[in-house]
């Protein structure tokens, strides 16, 4: 489904060997983005860092919807029994869902600004510092310094 949308969405589950299914849930989907908090980053974490592939691996294969609050919780590295070909569909099949979440939310703030542009204040009618201060107060509320 493309829902008038330049991307597929990548698959929700992936299969590994072993009969081993992983399920995209939005537990894991927000650990995935808090791990890869950008587009710009997330291919470079992902190609060039170990630890943030360790914990993509772990955390994909971690039976808990919710997000964690540790790395504790993840599944102990000595019980990741993956091929290295499955660990990479596994990192590539992750990655892809975050960047899609990327690309989608790009273009729907895209859409979202268009829509609402009219209503937003164009600009040369925002808020901007007066060049020769504001004018005095008329109001008879005395100053706040020191008295007579």
């Amino acid at each position: 489904m493309t829902d008038n949308f330049d991307v597929e969405r990548p698959p929700l589950r992936i299969d590994l060997e072993g009969n081993q299914e992983v399920k995209m849930t939005y537990g894991l989907e927000m650990d995935l983005r808090r791990m890869l908090p950008n587009a710009q980053s997330a291919l470079q974490l992902v190609m060039h860092d170990s630890y943030t592939q360790d914990y993509i691996v772990r955390r994909c294969l971690t039976d808990i919807t919710k997000p964690i609050k540790s790395e504790e919780d993840l599944v102990p590295v000595e019980q990741v029994n993956l091929s290295s070909d499955d660990t990479e569909r596994l990192l590539m099949w992750a990655v892809e869902h975050v960047l899609y979440f990327f690309v989608k939310r790009a273009k729907s703030m895209t859409q979202l600004g268009a829509r609402y542009q009219n209503l937003l204040p164009k600009k040369e009618e925002s808020s901007t510092p007066s060049e020769n201060g504001s004018e005095n107060s008329a109001s008879p509320t005395p100053s706040a310094g020191p008295t007579e």
